[in-house]
């Protein structure tokens, strides 16, 4: 084995076992000695402008890479790929995904790659496990481009809310005027952000409770400290006093989780508050009963 190889194999061992046909060329292999590391079963072609190391795993992190190498350094993850990278909920399958610039919109690889006219800086792109990415806010932004279902869109924007990746209010500012501006799948983001604000699903099914009962909506994720020590942040707060905390299944499961939440109603009752406590099926299965509920704990409040 040649001393070429070894230093490629160095390089491709950097890049999620990825070398580019550029990055051949830059360290002398030409399509010759390509073409016989081929043979020899040292290397596989992968796309026109990437290969892998021979007998590497195909991993999402591998396609990935050879996406990029593909591009020529133009494109940024995005899309379900973006997502993925961020740890967004419900976002694991292994769509490839690129953004590029409008000047570079005859870029392609095996995935997805759509092109923006929209500026891209520096405030929009971030490494994320060594990729370039779009960040949460920007991701999320162009999330109609790659087709975002009302779902998905849910998903990443109250995921990237709960991770504190994103500010909503900055979200909803800019998907309002794209709205205005009249970009092409807006409304779907505009929609999904109506009863944003909450870090879960059912904080966002509860959210939508409140909106259809016209209850005036609460302040979302209020902190309350002892000094510097956060005793609670809550999940919802109405007027006068009133807290109301949403329970699911996976995150009140533990003797532990139950003891937090024992002393997180202690510590806020202590300080005044009135607590309300709605559980996953109480949201799901008789919202009615959860409304005439929060009424009456308002009223009482007033």
């Amino acid at each position: 084995m040649d001393d070429s190889y070894r230093h490629i194999a160095a390089l491709a061992a950097t890049q999620h076992s990825v070398v580019s046909t550029e990055q051949l060329r830059a360290h002398g292999v030409d399509s010759s000695t390509c073409s016989k590391w081929q043979r020899r079963g040292l290397i596989q072609r992968l796309r026109p402008r990437s290969f892998a190391i021979a007998g590497s795993a195909p991993t999402f992190e591998r396609a990935l890479a050879a996406g990029f190498a593909d591009l020529s350094g133009v494109g940024f993850a995005a899309g379900r790929t973006g997502a993925r990278l961020h740890g967004l909920d419900d976002f694991s399958s292994d769509a490839i995904e690129f953004l590029v610039r409008r000047t570079n919109r005859g870029c392609s690889t095996a995935g997805l790659v759509c092109s923006t006219r929209r500026e891209l800086s520096s405030a929009d792109i971030v490494s994320v496990r060594g990729f370039r990415c779009l960040t949460a806010e920007r991701l999320i932004i162009d999330s109609p481009l790659f087709g975002f279902s009302r779902t998905e869109t849910e998903n990443a924007i109250d995921s990237a809310i709960r991770l504190r990746l994103v500010a909503e209010q900055r979200l909803r500012t800019r998907a309002i005027r794209d709205h205005c501006r009249g970009v092409n799948g807006s409304r779907t983001l505009l929609d999904a952000l109506v009863d944003s604000g909450g870090e879960s699903r059912l904080e966002r099914w509860f959210l939508r409770l409140v909106r259809q009962a016209g209850i005036s909506r609460p302040i979302l994720q209020k902190a309350y400290r002892d000094g510097t020590r956060v005793v609670a942040r809550v999940d919802a707060y109405f007027s006068s006093g009133l807290v109301v905390e949403v329970s699911g299944h996976g995150t009140h499961a533990t003797r532990r989780q139950r003891q937090i939440d024992a002393q997180r109603h202690t510590e806020l009752t202590l300080r005044g508050l009135r607590v309300l406590t709605f559980t996953y099926e109480d949201i799901r299965d008789r919202p009615g009963w959860v409304i005439a509920r929060l009424r009456e704990a308002l009223a009482l409040a007033a």
